[in-house]
Formats: C-alpha cells, structure tokens, sequence
C-alpha cells in the first residue's frame, strides 16, 4: 500500500533523528579516533626512518672497515718495498721504490681524513637514531594512552550504539528506496549530516536560510515532499518534528557520557 506523503516524512525524520543521535555519539569522542590513527602513521614513519638510518650507518661502518682494510693494505706494502730497499742494486730502483712508498704514505694519510669524515658522519647518525628512538619510544606511549582512553569510550557507548544500529536498520526499512537514496545522498554533501530539517522560525533548520510564506503553506499541506532552495535539504514542519520532542534513546548508566538531545520526534 502506498504511503502518503505525511507518513514518508515522518519516516525520514525518525531515520534522521537516530542518525543524529549515532553522529553525537561518535561526535562525543571528539578528535581521540583521528589522533590514534595520526599517531599510528606516525609510529609506522619513525620505525621506517630508524630502518632507513640503521641501514645508513651500516654502510658508513663497512665503508670505514674498507678504508681501514686499505690502510692495511698500504703499510704491508710499504713494509714489502722497505725490505726490497736493502737488496737495490742501483739508485734507479731506489728511487723508484721510496716514490712508491710516498704515494703509499700519500694514499694512507687521505685514507684516514676520509675515516675521520665518515667517523664524524657515524657519529651523527648514531645520535640521530638515539632522538628518533626516544621520539619512538614517546609516540608508542602516547598512542598505548589514547588506545585505552578510546576504548573507554567505546566501551561506555556501546550498548546504546549497538542499539541505536538496530533501531536505525528498523528504520531505514520505512524508508522507500527512492527517497533513502536521496536521504543517504544529502547526508554526505552537508557538514553536519542533517538532510531532513524542521522549519525553525521560518528558516531552514539546516542552512537557517529563510523560507517563502507560501513555501512553509505547501511544506504544511504535507502534499509533496519539498527540499530547501538554498541547501537541498528535505523540509518538515512542526507536526513532522515537533518542537521539544527528542528522539530518547534508552537511558544507560555512565559517568563520563553526556544526555543526547537530538530535536527530533519518533513515531
């Protein structure tokens, strides 16, 4: 049996009065989801960046046992041209031999420089990775913090949000296809996820934009479902919504979470 076009808005109104009601229960959290997951990015950056600077200072160590293997390499060699100085037979090859044992002695002095600008350079990583550790170390704490204070939360509400689902499904069901389309299309383009809006002192309750007289007759008339011109929104008058009426969800015990009023009317 079709439904008149009173009773589709009474549907919609107590379908927007639950969401509202499931939107301040989450609101209630405030910023704790958006800051766990930020600290949780942030842990999966720093372990990335201590792996990146652990892999650094891995091949500044090989680096510098490279050079000290060469400088090694050097001195036997200068002790190989040292020995063959006392069998020369000639100032030829005992020239040949001291040149040899300069550029050796050259090759080693700058050898140790570069020792000493990576040694410098390991130092500033190792110290480096010690900051990006505690930064670490801090960031995991905050988020075991938050975590807990979240779950507290989430706990504390979840009963009355497991029940609001519920009665939210029961609802939806009302709803014909078309219209909850519309409805769950609204929703995602305004801010604060009201789509179905009473008319507040001739305005809109959702973008307060003010409403032609003869527009708030036809809204009342309940002949048509009728949106604002100015924001979309699905317009109802007072006998849709009511005035004081909320939509009151069973009272649970808690001593943290704040009443719910949501100016709503549910049928």
């Amino acid at each position: 049996m079709d439904l008149t076009v009173e009773k589709k808005l009474k549907n919609l109104y107590k379908l927007q009065a639950i969401d509202t009601a499931l939107d301040n229960l989450k609101a209630m959290m405030g910023e704790l989801p958006m800051e766990v997951a930020d600290l949780e990015d942030g842990i999966v950056g720093l372990e990335t960046r201590i792996g990146n600077i652990q892999s650094e200072i891995k091949d500044i160590q090989d680096g510098i046992g490279a050079y000290k293997n060469r400088i090694k390499e050097c001195n036997q060699q200068i002790d190989r041209y040292k020995d063959q100085l006392n069998q020369v037979k000639n100032n030829r090859e005992y020239d040949a031999l001291n040149k040899e044992i300069e550029i050796l002695g050259l090759e080693i002095l700058q050898t140790e420089k570069s020792i000493k600008i990576q040694q410098e350079k390991l130092d500033g990583q190792k110290l480096l990775l010690e900051t990006t550790e505690q930064h670490l170390e801090s960031r995991k704490k905050d988020l075991e913090f938050k975590r807990g204070e979240l779950k507290t939360i989430e706990k504390e509400n979840e009963d009355e949000m497991g029940r609001l689902s519920e009665d939210r499904a029961k609802a939806e069901k009302q709803v014909e296809e078309r219209l909850l389309k519309a409805y769950n299309r609204i929703r995602r383009n305004v801010r604060n996820g009201i789509a179905v809006a009473s008319i507040l002192r001739g305005s809109c309750g959702g973008c307060f934009a003010r409403i032609p007289p003869q527009r708030q007759s036809d809204i009342r008339a309940h002949f048509k479902i009728i949106d604002c011109e100015h924001c979309g929104r699905i317009l109802v008058d007072v006998t849709i919504s009511g005035q004081e009426t909320v939509y009151e969800p069973k009272p649970e015990k808690t001593t943290t979470r704040r009443k719910l009023k949501i100016g709503a009317k549910a049928e």
